[in-house]
């Protein structure tokens, strides 16, 4: 398996650019997908700075519904006319992020795009290829973290906290390896990782690619010491795994891990190359 970090917030050397935002090409098990796409067109600039065709990709799968990782879906449509995209059903709604207490902006994916006929939306889990699966609907049932708490959705006439019922993870297993992507983990990585584990399909090697969302970009705050180092036990249960973090795990938050953790986390920077 050989996995290329198109677009994350931090690069890897002054040779590629970054911007906040998400996208993976991963070559796995005769396909080759796009995970995600950045907020422009910056992971087709830096696929053909790093030699990945895009316009060769088979299908590609959209982690959430915010626009840091659906943006640049229109430019992949222009490159590539025929990969279908797979996402949640409800990832095409609006999404907004509350500022200043009263202030509600979209967040979501570009309107003109959500009707792309491209897209197929999915209600449940779903085997996408050989060993190739997305799960959705990932329950929060240890629903401790804050960073995600001024993310909301509409209700009516109303808004409300978002649910995340736009958010998928994709699970590829090769042999006794499996790769977890989960983009943002706004239902909690260590959530998303029990129900993965619940249908099967870790193995006795698993590889972890993630933000975890422990850093709230507009007030700089980071979850608090406490609820980093419970988090980083949810993490250490699951045995023989490594996790490779970035994007909105924030740099403070990486830290904190990695002092609990070890090598068993690892940074996840623009420009990366995983053979695995």
């Amino acid at each position: 398996m050989r996995i290329t970090v198109l677009v994350e917030n931090t690069p890897k050397d002054t040779f590629i650019k970054a911007e906040h935002g998400l996208s993976f090409f991963i070559e796995a098990g005769g396909k080759k997908i796009l995970l995600d796409a950045g907020q422009r067109d910056l992971f087709l600039e830096n696929a053909a700075l790093l030699g990945r065709d895009l316009s060769a990709v088979d299908f590609a799968v959209l982690s959430h519904g915010h626009g840091d990782h659906s943006g640049g879906l229109p430019a992949f449509r222009e490159i590539n006319p025929n990969a279908p995209i797979y996402m949640a059903r409800t990832a095409t709604r609006r999404c907004y992020v509350r500022r200043y207490g009263i202030l509600y902006f979209n967040v979501g994916m570009d309107r003109s795009f959500v009707s792309d006929p491209g897209i197929v939306l999915l209600d449940e889990d779903r085997e996408l290829a050989t060993c190739i699966d997305v799960v959705v609907g990932i329950p929060r049932k240890a629903d401790y973290l804050t960073t995600s708490s001024n993310l909301y959705m509409r209700k009516g006439l109303w808004y409300k906290r978002d649910d995340f019922s736009h958010e998928l993870a994709l699970v590829i297993r090769e042999g006794d390896m499996a790769c977890i992507f989960s983009s943002c983990s706004h239902t909690g990585l260590h959530n998303i990782m029990a129900k993965i584990a619940e249908k099967g399909l870790l193995a006795s090697n698993n590889h972890v690619f993630a933000g975890m969302h422990l850093y709230h970009a507009m007030s700089t705050r980071t979850e608090s010491p406490a609820l980093l180092d419970r988090f980083a036990d949810d993490l250490a249960a699951f045995p023989n795994t490594t996790y490779y973090a970035g994007h909105c795990t924030g740099a403070a938050a990486f830290e904190h891990l990695k002092a609990r953790l070890g090598d068993r986390i690892q940074p996840l920077r623009c420009g990366d190359l995983f053979e695995l």
